[in-house]
């Protein structure tokens, strides 16, 4: 068991890494946003962005999922028609878009973005073909485990996007289109860089309609499920906007993305999770080691919650220079934080939950527990907003990863039970009500904080978390660093 989470450990924090790096660099780019732009632009911003995660997930319709599966598990011959069938399909459907989102930008852009400038919509539809496009050697280098060539892409898209912005926005004073320009220049040229990893693995003769419908018979249940999840992430900006105004998506997106550092978290970990569940198979022999590994999954983001609960308003309050992480008018938003990272903590579970679905080739379970995922989270933001304001819609997305999570869990009771180690789970769980209740009724100085951090490790250990054998090797790791250092 210690040999697989080793490596499932290596993978996470290779691919992981990449992961992060590719997603990071909007984070990175807060400060400069919160600070150039009022919360009426950012607004602006922040639909553009989550309509490009709508739409990546639509033209990926499953296809992403399924090639994923079938390249890791065939042999050379075999992945190469896998491939060819997919990138070709890929490239067919993502220059179609771009162009329809052409053609009808002028109607397109006050409704999606609340802007009548057509110049964003046409960037934000070829951003999105683009991304496509360069998102599949991306899947295949991880597919082939070549971490480094995956990891400079990643690190590619976060210096050359900080670059751009940098230059059109502070620099060149370009606004809004400076951002989205940026994104569609760093698009195009990861898309040209990456072109002849996939020519090289590609041949036109190995096209294969059987290839495409095998795959799509396992990855289309995927497409809808992909569309309830940015559902799930976009319906509380738009119902906002509808219920609110722009001024008020854009504070409460700036909370988000604090928040969503969490799912920067649990995506970075999937990454290797799912070829590595993949790997190792669905068996009755795997099934404590999954088990093991959700303890310890859900034991480190239990910590990272705690952290972003105790310190999210000192960060976005840290000076850069003459400035801060968020300017003034966005302090308000850290009140959401702790609910939508606490959704990304039941997303981790719900993500933990995936090997049956997957072996026993039933993803249409995924459908269906993020369509109810979805449901509830527009149900629950139309009947919190008007009570709650911000703060309701994102109760209401933590609500409803929750159910997601609820929902697979009861049904890999028989599609594939696993034995969870409950003692321990309960003890997470406990610990993490009692720091938030405990920050709630707090002065929150820097002792108290600290003190509060400290508090779940601490009480982890005391409370027995770790086992005889873990117990064994934390200490056997103790010895041999001393030694090593002589």
């Amino acid at each position: 068991m210690i040999k697989e989470i080793k490596a499932l450990t290596f993978n996470t924090l290779i691919y992981g890494a990449g992961h992060i790096l590719a997603r990071i660099v909007t984070f990175l780019l807060l400060p400069l946003y919160t600070n150039v732009f009022n919360p009426n632009d950012y607004g602006v911003i922040s639909l553009a962005y989550a309509f490009m995660g709508f739409m990546s997930v639509v033209l990926h319709y499953g296809l992403d999922a399924a090639l994923l599966k079938r390249y890791v598990q065939s042999d050379v011959s075999e992945k190469t028609g896998y491939l060819t069938s997919a990138w070709f399909s890929f490239l067919v459907t993502s220059i179609g878009f771009g162009l329809l989102i052409t053609l009808l930008r002028n109607w397109l852009g006050p409704i999606i973005l609340g802007s009548a400038d057509n110049r964003l919509m046409t960037l934000v539809g070829w951003i999105i073909a683009l991304d496509i496009m360069w998102s599949i050697p991306q899947l295949i280098f991880r597919a082939e485990e070549k971490p480094y060539i995956y990891i400079t892409n990643s690190l590619l898209n976060v210096l050359g996007s900080l670059t751009l912005n940098l230059l059109f926005v502070l620099k060149l004073g370009m606004g809004i289109y400076g951002v989205l320009l940026s994104n569609f220049i760093v698009s195009g040229s990861l898309f040209l860089l990456t072109l002849p990893a996939i020519l090289k693995r590609i041949k036109s003769s190995a096209i294969s309609v059987l290839a495409w419908k095998k795959m799509m018979r396992f990855g289309l249940p995927f497409l809808p499920s992909g569309i309830f999840a940015m559902i799930m992430e976009l319906a509380d900006r738009y119902i906002l906007k509808e219920m609110t105004d722009l001024t008020t998506v854009g504070v409460y997106s700036a909370g988000y993305k604090l928040g969503m550092l969490m799912m920067l978290i649990v995506m970075g970990f999937n990454m290797g999770w799912q070829p590595f569940f993949l790997k190792v198979g669905g068996t009755t022999e795997q099934k404590p080691l999954f088990a093991r590994i959700t303890t310890y999954v859900l034991a480190i983001l239990g910590f990272i919650w705690i952290i972003l609960l105790v310190w999210v308003d000192d960060i976005v309050r840290i000076q850069l220079g003459s400035i801060t992480v968020y300017d003034v008018a966005y302090w308000s938003s850290t009140n959401i934080v702790p609910w939508i990272a606490l959704g990304y903590v039941f997303h981790g579970l719900y993500l933990l939950q995936l090997p049956g679905v997957f072996q026993q080739e039933k993803s249409i379970w995924v459908a269906s527990t993020r369509a109810i995922g979805a449901l509830s989270n527009i149900v629950l933001n139309i009947y919190l907003i008007p009570y709650y304001g911000a703060i309701g819609a994102a109760i209401a997305t933590c609500i409803s990863f929750m159910v997601m999570a609820v929902i697979l869990f009861s049904v890999n009771r028989t599609l594939y039970p696993i034995a969870y180690e409950w003692s321990r789970l309960l003890r997470i769980a406990i610990l993490m009500i009692a720091v938030y209740l405990l920050h709630a009724v707090s002065s929150h100085d820097l002792f108290v904080k600290v003190m509060l951090t400290l508090f779940y490790p601490v009480g982890l250990t005391m409370a027995g978390f770790l086992n005889h054998s873990e117990r064994a090797w934390i200490r056997r790791s103790l010895n041999v660093w001393p030694k090593q250092s002589n």
